[in-house]
């Protein structure tokens, strides 16, 4: 008998991958959405969907009953308002848990994805590890934070593993798409070399270790990163896009300074109320002036996870999906 899956966040960019793969190993599996969803890519996949509806505590009762594995990927990334980061990562995820408890207290693993952003940036000259005391910085950190507290609090009942994403890259990323279209057009942004700045992982390999870490019994009350293993300039991403994009055709350069001063005008723009944009000022800080660096050494030695995809072979691929 195959294993029974609720995964939410489906219809997400990371859970619409992990998806796939839980579809490709013919799990049993249904999918949480909101009402507002866009479930066109689940609908063509062998999959059930549950709605869910905040007013209806008992909607993820029901969801959640039955099951052998949760994963739990749904999260807001950007908002207007420190409520709706606080309701969609934390107050979501801790009715999630309320509801395990209720409903599937015999549950074998329920798998929390969290973020970076929990653990806040690192320091200079050092990969974080998960021993670190985490000291987020943005109100997206602060919640997730708060959304594994939730977590921990009752993983000696309800055994549980928290997994923290880097950037993460890949197919039906929208970061990642509005690049390759921008780079597409001829148009690539030149960022400075600062050297290594941020940790990134395929999308594939972060599905692949999310599944790993779930059946390992070594994962049960623990916190892991997952990379690809090395450390990145923002520049050496871009200049490996526009390689595989645009191979050696002429190109116009943006340079860093242009970039600064859209970001200015981005916050000007999104202080009107009439256009909400996720560039600005916070973003551009983000990649230029912190690290965010970590270590994937905890999940190489619990459950011998290992990246496959290398920088180049992600991008290839990412740049033919949307070739395509």
């Amino acid at each position: 008998m195959q294993p029974k899956a609720l995964v939410t966040g489906a219809s997400g960019f990371i859970g619409s991958h992990l998806v796939e793969a839980l579809v490709a190993q013919e799990w049993e599996i249904t999918c949480l959405v909101r009402p507002t969803s866009r479930t066109g890519f689940l609908q063509k996949r062998k999959v059930k969907l549950a709605v869910h509806d905040p007013s209806d505590p008992a909607s993820l009762e029901k969801a959640v009953k039955d099951q052998d594995y949760i994963f739990h990927l749904a999260g807001r990334i950007r908002s207007a308002s420190r409520r709706a980061y606080d309701v969609a990562n934390y107050q979501l995820t801790k009715d999630l848990v309320q509801a395990c408890l209720q409903k599937n207290p015999n549950l074998k693993r329920f798998v929390h994805v969290s973020s970076i952003a929990a653990a806040g940036p690192s320091l200079p000259g050092q990969y974080s590890e998960e021993s670190l005391p985490p000291s987020p910085v943005s109100e997206y950190g602060r919640t997730k934070l708060k959304g594994e507290q939730a977590v921990r609090e009752s993983w000696d009942i309800i055994p549980s593993t928290i997994i923290r994403p880097p950037n993460v890259y890949g197919p039906r990323q929208q970061e990642t798409e509005l690049l390759v279209k921008l780079i597409g057009k001829r148009i690539v942004p030149i960022l400075k070399e600062r050297g290594e700045t941020t940790s990134l992982i395929y999308v594939k390999d972060l599905a692949e270790g999310i599944l790993q870490a779930a059946f390992s019994p070594k994962t049960q009350s623990q916190v892991y990163y997952l990379t690809d293993g090395k450390g990145y300039s923002w520049r050496k991403l871009i200049l490996t896009m526009k390689r595989h994009t645009l191979g050696s055709s002429l190109f116009l350069p943006v340079p860093e300074d242009l970039i600064s001063a859209a970001a200015w005008l981005a916050d000007i723009i999104k202080s009107t109320g009439i256009v909400r944009l996720f560039f600005g000022r916070k973003i551009w800080s983000a990649m230029t002036q912190t690290l965010w660096l970590f270590s994937t050494a905890k999940a190489e030695k619990d459950f011998g996870f290992r990246a496959r995809y290398k920088l180049e072979e992600g991008i290839k691929e990412t740049v033919q999906y949307y070739r395509n």
